[in-house]
């Protein structure tokens, strides 16, 4: 239970998300999503393939956005999306 008397719940990397968002953020604050994940393992694997596509992309000459991070966003118990994991570029 947290501070406020609201329980909280425990997010594992298998954790079922419902609708996960998976979005790219850079140190500028710019951000971009990348899709939607059910669990923090898929959110893992996708970043990674994000992230290589983006490096592909920059060899080609793009100009793809530079993720400082990924976060993962998902509905919280009462029903608002929350920020429920951050993943480090690899």
């Amino acid at each position: 239970m947290s501070a406020d008397g609201r329980r909280t719940r425990l997010i594992a990397d298998t954790t079922d998300l419902g609708i996960g968002l998976l979005i790219a953020e850079s140190e500028d604050g710019e951000y971009q999503p990348v899709g939607a994940v059910s669990t923090i393992r898929e959110a893992r694997e996708t970043a990674a393939s994000d992230m290589r596509g983006r490096m592909q992309r920059l060899d080609r000459g793009e100009d793809p956005i530079c993720p400082a991070r990924y976060m993962v966003w998902a509905r919280s118990d009462g029903g608002e999306y929350a920020t429920v994991a951050e993943i480090e570029p690899s």
